[in-house]
């Protein structure tokens, strides 16, 4: 037998380029870069509507179009609403910062769950849009504190029970 078939690699091997699947049946995709460390990958939410995004990795200008690629699924599947999960995100450069200007600006809401890598949050805060994200901790639309809020005070439970002297 000749040509380029490897050994072991029959009629049930795996494709490498498939799309891994989740129990049914249903594609779970994964968006990953052409070179470097980043990926996108969509979980389930059970609605069409939102998507939910997780992305990992570092994201620069030689990886970013996975997260591209991703967020334009999303929007031409008509989402509502796309959470972006960057949890797992170790790295980020202006490249990374541009794509979710431009999704936050495109016609689906954008919301950013965190908690954010402290380097996200540097690059948020040093390019003054930090502000211009919806960013919640939890993907339920609770917000994250911004950075430069104040800490709540702690109050005694009964103030006036406590004895200045």
């Amino acid at each position: 037998m000749t040509g380029n078939r490897k050994a072991g690699s029959g009629r049930n091997a795996p494709d490498p380029g498939a799309i891994p699947e989740v129990g049914g049946g249903r594609p779970h995709p994964v968006y990953g870069a052409k070179s470097g460390h980043a990926r996108v990958r969509r979980e389930s939410t059970g609605s069409p509507a939102t998507w939910l995004l997780s992305a990992s990795g570092e994201f620069d200008v030689d990886t970013i179009d996975c997260l591209r690629d991703a967020l334009t699924a999303a929007r031409k599947a008509h989402a509502e609403r796309i959470l972006l999960d960057l949890a797992d995100v170790v790295f980020g450069d202006s490249t990374f910062l541009h794509e979710l200007v431009r999704a936050h600006r495109g016609p689906s809401r954008l919301v950013l769950v965190g908690p954010l890598p402290g380097q996200l949050r540097r690059l948020f805060e040093m390019t003054g849009t930090y502000r211009l994200f919806h960013i919640t901790l939890d993907g339920d639309g609770t917000p994250a504190p911004a950075p430069d809020a104040e800490p709540p005070t702690a109050v005694p439970p009964d103030a006036s029970a406590v004895d200045p002297a």
